[in-house]
């Protein structure tokens, strides 16, 4: 009770925590969204391709009949490492999407690797791009490892 009236006599000092507070989260937030970047950036180079942190190359017109997940909805495509090996382009990236209509929406993210003939190829029957989900219960980076193109089959 007494700090509800303390509270009342200082709302500037109460407004004050509130913007410190989300001031605060929204430093740990750009940090940790650094962090990840320069991760994935160094992860491309060792792979010998290249990142960007946006859908430049607009992946996502190219995945959306492709993603295996039934039901998804909002997909969004980021962190994009990208690279050609021999007649193909591979891409691996961060996808964000929405699953579930009954029970309420979740919100997900997982990783994927998707790869596509250059332009110009023959595309040959069964070689239409598949994509490749990496397992969900791993942290973003660990994502990406697994789906390290060197370790192919």
């Amino acid at each position: 009770m007494e700090f509800r009236v303390w509270l009342q006599d200082h709302p500037g000092v109460f407004l004050l925590v509130l913007v410190g507070v989300t001031a605060l989260a929204v430093a740990l937030e750009v940090t940790s969204r650094r962090r990840r970047r320069g991760s994935l950036r160094k992860l491309a180079a060792s792979w010998g391709m290249t990142y960007s942190p946006t859908d430049r190359l607009r992946l996502l017109s190219r995945i959306v009949e492709r993603f295996p997940v039934a039901g998804a909805a909002d997909l969004e495509v980021s962190d994009v490492i990208y690279g050609s090996e021999g007649d193909r382009y591979r891409y691996v990236f961060s996808v964000r999407y929405t699953v579930g209509v009954i029970r309420g929406k979740r919100s997900l993210q997982r990783v994927a690797a998707f790869t596509e003939a250059r332009r110009g190829r023959v595309v040959l029957p069964g070689e239409s791009g598949v994509m490749t989900m990496a397992d969900e219960q791993l942290p973003v980076v660990e994502q990406y490892r697994s789906l390290d193109p060197r370790n192919r089959q």
